[in-house]
């Protein structure tokens, strides 16, 4: 205790000595989930998603535009209009000063020089319009139908993202554990290679076996350091791809809590991939985005069917800056394309040629998810038999290995025969770790294709 104590004092007072911050696994997958840049990506996407949704959404509503054009013209008629809307028109300007007296035979062959040469003139319009559409042949409802399938593909990718990010870490974090238990094994070879070189020596020294006894148990010990350190480099490994999921420096100190029980749920395997098909979120992505290209066809064909809009506009014209001239406008149109020569078809075309590309990519989806849930769970059947079956192996190849040291202590059997005997229990113990850790890698693929690979479902 007093030991600790000392150790977490000088954590604090020299800055050399860090403490390495131990995390389990909930808190794994949560600073996973609030740091990754994949989570960055879907929530990019979600927000565009709603902001296409939000401006289908306001579609329906009026659109108000204020404008202000300032024009200057000797044009004839671009004059008269615009004393015209200036509310300044006189008969002057249409040549009366110029008319011949009564009775002259030239008064209709007179070219008012008022009207045909005005000079230049200025107009300032300040303008305000309201569009409302009414109709428009159902573009502005499959836009809105297109944008809220893709919010919810959107979404789902993200639930799609999440999940994927946590087998991700489980599989690094349960890889530093499954890297420990090798470590313990190749600890417990080194162990008995130790022995078997310092029984060796002593032996040889007392003449009961040769020096090339000796050669191969000192060769046997270095095969095992190899295996020690291959060990622990599998377990750095594994520490730095946790570092790297949870958006830690490469250098940070981390360790990994207890190991995580992962619990299947209670179904059969037709349950199961019925269960894949229906909650994998990717999929569900998937089927959003081909309602999304059903919508798009419904936009392609608004083309071809009449549309109805009011139009309101407000207009002040003046020489310069004012609202003396006022005038307004009220409109409705109503409009049917009659013949576009066929490009709204071939728009309809493509867009439902799209549509069945997108549920040929769902259809294949599916066949994806249920073969590789299909493969985990033949894998997860194959690596319980094989846990029970190393388990075994292990008990019988350790008792065998006692018999075999007991008799090469003796003289009886030789070196080559203690070395055979361990490396058949280090193998043993080396499969059962193995075994185990697929048990559990299985599990977790399980639940990934399930929809299931969740903190809660863990």
């Amino acid at each position: 205790m007093k030991l600790k104590t000392l150790v977490l004092a000088m954590s604090f007072t020299l800055p050399g000595l860090v403490m390495a911050q131990t995390v389990d696994f909930k808190t794994s997958v949560e600073t996973t989930l609030s740091q990754n840049p994949q989570r960055d990506i879907t929530a990019a996407q979600i927000d565009q998603a709603r902001a296409a949704f939000d401006q289908a959404k306001l579609s329906r509503m009026p659109q108000f535009t204020l404008s202000v054009t300032g024009s200057h013209s000797n044009n004839a008629l671009n004059v008269f209009g615009m004393k015209l809307q200036q509310r300044q028109a006189t008969f002057t300007d249409f040549g009366f000063a110029e008319a011949p007296g009564p009775g002259s035979s030239s008064t209709f062959d007179t070219k008012p020089r008022d009207l045909n040469k005005p000079g230049s003139h200025n107009d300032l319009n300040t303008r305000i319009e309201m569009l409302l559409p009414i109709y428009n042949g159902g573009k502005i409802a499959g836009y809105q139908q297109q944008a809220t399938a893709m919010l919810h593909a959107a979404q789902q990718g993200d639930q799609a993202v999440q999940q994927m990010l946590t087998y991700f870490v489980y599989e690094a974090y349960e890889g530093v554990h499954g890297a420990r238990s090798f470590i313990q094994v190749a600890e417990q070879a080194l162990v008995a290679a130790d022995a078997y070189v310092n029984t060796t020596k002593n032996l040889v020294r007392q003449g009961v076996v040769v020096r090339s006894e000796l050669l191969s148990a000192q060769a046997h010990h270095a095969e095992m350091e190899l295996m020690f350190e291959q060990a622990k480099n599998q377990e750095l490994l594994a520490l730095d791809g946790l570092r790297t999921l949870m958006g830690l420096n490469a250098d940070a100190p981390l360790d990994v809590a207890e190991r995580v029980s992962i619990d299947l749920p209670n179904l059969t395997l037709d349950q199961m991939i019925q269960l894949a098909i229906d909650a994998n979120p990717k999929l569900i992505a998937m089927r959003h985005q081909t309602q999304a290209s059903q919508a798009a066809v419904r936009v392609a064909k608004s083309d071809a069917m009449p549309s109805f809009n009011l139009m309101a506009r407000s207009d002040w014209n003046d020489e310069s800056i004012g609202f003396s001239a006022h005038s307004y406008t009220l409109a409705a149109v109503a409009s049917w394309k009659i013949s576009d020569f066929g490009l709204t078809d071939r728009a309809v075309d493509q867009a439902n040629a799209f549509v069945r590309e997108q549920q040929a990519r769902v259809h294949a989806e599916e066949q994806k998810v249920r073969m590789g849930l299909l493969q985990a769970w033949r894998e997860y059947q194959n690596a319980l038999k094989k846990v029970e079956s190393s388990q075994a192996a292990v008990d019988y190849a350790s008792e065998a290995q006692s018999l075999i040291a007991r008799r090469y202590e003796t003289g009886v059997a030789t070196m080559t025969e203690v070395l055979a005997g361990q490396t058949q229990l280090d193998k043993a113990r080396a499969e059962l770790v193995a075994a185990q850790l697929s048990v559990n890698m299985q599990k977790a693929q399980l639940l990934l294709a399930t929809g299931r690979m969740q903190l809660n479902h863990i």
